[in-house]
């Protein structure tokens, strides 16, 4: 792909989208199935990001390495499936989730107080990591991501992404005894 193809789609031809679409989709479709196995998401996915980019076309920028550019979109696009996806799985199946007791101020005092010594404990533990185990950490319990994700936005094997996070544990286990 050229760049006078993406000029000709932020100028309105809809023949050089075309092009661009019949010229990448297949490529697109593979990098995002190696991502997520889901056809109909991968499939989705794909028609978003084209639509946008058509939609788009006036405001979008100057792009000189275009299939580097929609890979890098089809793959911030499927890391936030993968993320809402496990935000929907973790999802209780009743929905009846308010606590309807009643506490006295005492007792709320003591559990604000319990839940601050906690936290300071954490944060202490978790600045005995290296930074990668830190990035891990962070990745899989505060974004939520998975092994898989967080291995393929660290560049690094499902393997390893393992192993720091074991260590990591290791730590913070023996931090917060």
């Amino acid at each position: 792909m050229d760049s006078e193809i993406w000029q000709n789609i932020r100028n309105g031809d809809s023949s050089a989208m075309r092009t661009l679409y019949q010229g990448c989709y297949q490529d697109l479709y593979a990098f995002g199935f190696r991502m997520l196995p889901d056809k109909d998401k991968i499939k989705d996915c794909l028609h978003e990001i084209f639509s946008e980019i058509w939609q788009k076309r006036e405001n979008i920028g100057d792009v000189k390495h275009i299939k580097a550019y929609l890979k890098a979109c089809v793959r911030n696009k499927l890391l936030k499936e993968i993320k809402q996806d496990q935000l929907i799985e973790r999802l209780p199946n009743n929905l009846d989730l308010v606590d309807l007791t009643v506490h006295s101020y005492e007792q709320l005092l003591i559990e604000s107080e319990n839940e601050s010594d906690a936290k300071k404990r954490l944060w202490n533990a978790l600045d005995l990591l290296t930074p990668m185990q830190r990035e891990v950490v962070k990745l899989k319990f505060f974004d939520e991501l998975n092994y898989e994700a967080i291995a393929i936005l660290l560049k690094l094997k499902p393997r390893t992404v393992y192993n720091h996070m074991y260590a990591a544990i290791g730590v913070l286990r023996k931090a917060l005894k």
